[in-house]
């Protein structure tokens, strides 16, 4: 909602930051942000918090082993997947030109959108998740357009669309000159250039040098600074039929920007000189490496 990007606005000139001109990303040419290596890595390379040697990295890019989802990655991308298609779905419907009813139109959506994202994600308790992620969409949507159509009747239907949805889901984002694969893709870009990643699993620190990754990469591509960015904890118990959210303003500081650089460079060097680190002290249950690497 678009009354989202005011209250934002208003948190982050509580957060005063400063960030040094050679940790901008339009520095990538110079140090300490150009990369080192050729080699190019995803952002969630960066943030993985399964393996504290690296060596997820080493069976990914240089074994390329075969990767198993565990259950609940499978869901959390289940989770993004539905909040981006209900995203998708509102601006249809909206651009349609056919306004009038528009929660029971988005409603009904539902099920071809349900059939697609089941097909392509098997989650146990989908139907349920799906429901609430839908319902959810469709109550803040409709309450969204509701408030835009009041402003005046004389409104394009591209000004209802982003005042209704303002933001935009999967924004694809160049990472090379910073180190990261070409495409990257934020979860939710909000006008102007705030940055918003939905998380489903509990919080980790490491989660805020990724908003770094891509404020750096948003940076390096368009040359417009970004400060701050926000963490959304989405909480589902499904057989409570209940949702959360919980957020997290996020100054995207030099210390934030530095351990950036720091994995990047470390993690790149393991694939470049293609030497097994080796295990870490604990495996964390979730990696989807965890079979080969229990077992190499």
């Amino acid at each position: 909602m678009i009354d989202d990007v005011i209250r934002y606005s208003r948190i982050f000139r509580s957060m005063p930051v400063d960030v040094s001109e050679e940790l901008r990303g339009w520095s990538w040419s110079s140090p300490p942000l150009a990369p080192p290596y050729p080699v190019k890595l995803a952002v969630s390379d960066i943030t993985n918090e399964f393996c504290e040697s690296g060596r997820f990295i080493y069976l990914r890019y240089v074994e390329k082993a075969p990767e198993q989802l565990q259950p609940k990655l499978a869901r959390g991308k289940f989770i993004h997947d539905v909040i981006a298609e209900a995203s998708r779905i509102a601006k249809m419907i909206i651009y349609s030109g056919e306004i009038g009813g528009f929660r029971d139109r988005f409603i009904e959506y539902g099920g071809e959108a349900y059939s697609k994202l089941s097909l392509e994600n098997v989650v146990e308790g989908s139907r349920e998740i799906f429901n609430l992620l839908w319902s959810y969409a469709a109550d803040i949507f409709s309450s969204s357009l509701a408030k835009a159509k009041a402003r005046s009747p004389y409104l394009s239907v591209d000004s209802i669309a982003a005042l209704t949805v303002p933001g935009i889901s999967e924004y694809p984002v160049d990472g090379t000159l910073v180190g990261l694969t070409k495409t990257i893709r934020i979860d939710n870009l909000i006008p102007p250039s705030i940055i918003v990643e939905y998380k489903t699993r509990e919080y980790q620190p490491i989660y805020e040098v990724g908003l770094a990754a891509y404020a750096l990469a948003y940076e390096s591509q368009y040359e417009t600074p970004v400060n701050y960015a926000i963490l959304v904890n989405v909480r589902i118990d499904e057989k409570r039929g209940d949702i959360k959210y919980y957020e997290k303003p996020v100054a995207i500081s030099d210390n934030l920007r530095q351990k950036f650089i720091d994995l990047r460079d470390s993690l790149a060097k393991i694939v470049d000189d293609q030497l097994d680190p080796g295990k870490p002290g604990q495996c964390h249950p979730d990696c989807p490496y965890i079979k080969i690497c229990k077992t190499a």
